[in-house]
């Protein structure tokens, strides 16, 4: 767990998109729920990890559509979920969802579908994702959360409006 400790990763929401870092975080994440509930999750996470999560969310939204790959998608939700579930302010991480929700589209996959599934995987604790999927439409997209489609140079990226 110590890579998402926020000590270690300062500027990681500005490296290169995909980066090791990346990797290595997803596959971390998948290992860990693979062998636990989302109660025991949270007491192994770092303080602080709810952040370094966010941003991982984040860009694994412009991984999975860059590389039209569902198992980065998932992360990303993943992600979230134990984001909100450790954060002392679970709203931070809306604006990740927001992405979530528009990359699942642009790969070909159903939104509420997708997060759903993450409910099921995770055996609830999932409300955050329940609340935002019941948002109106013109609320859940990237443009009322700061955000915009675009590239980086080296491929698709969502971007910040902020």
């Amino acid at each position: 767990m110590e890579i998402l400790d926020p000590k270690r990763n300062v500027g990681y929401g500005r490296e290169e998109i995909p980066s090791v870092r990346d990797g290595r975080i997803r596959d971390l994440l998948v290992g860990v729920m693979g062998r636990g509930a989302l109660d025991q999750v949270k007491r192994q996470m770092p303080h602080g990890a709810d952040d370094v999560l966010a941003v991982f969310a984040e860009r694994a939204a412009s991984i999975a559509v860059r590389h039209q790959d569902v198992r980065e998608l998932r992360a990303g939700i993943l992600a979230v979920v134990i984001s909100q579930a450790i954060a002392d302010d679970p709203r931070e991480s809306i604006a990740a969802l927001s992405l979530l929700y528009r990359a699942a589209e642009l790969i070909g996959h159903d939104p509420n579908s997708e997060f759903a599934a993450a409910g099921d995987v995770l055996g609830g604790g999932v409300s955050g994702l329940l609340e935002f999927l019941r948002r109106s439409p013109e609320d859940k997209s990237i443009e009322a959360m700061g955000y915009e489609e675009g590239d980086d140079g080296r491929g698709f990226c969502f971007i910040s409006n902020w």
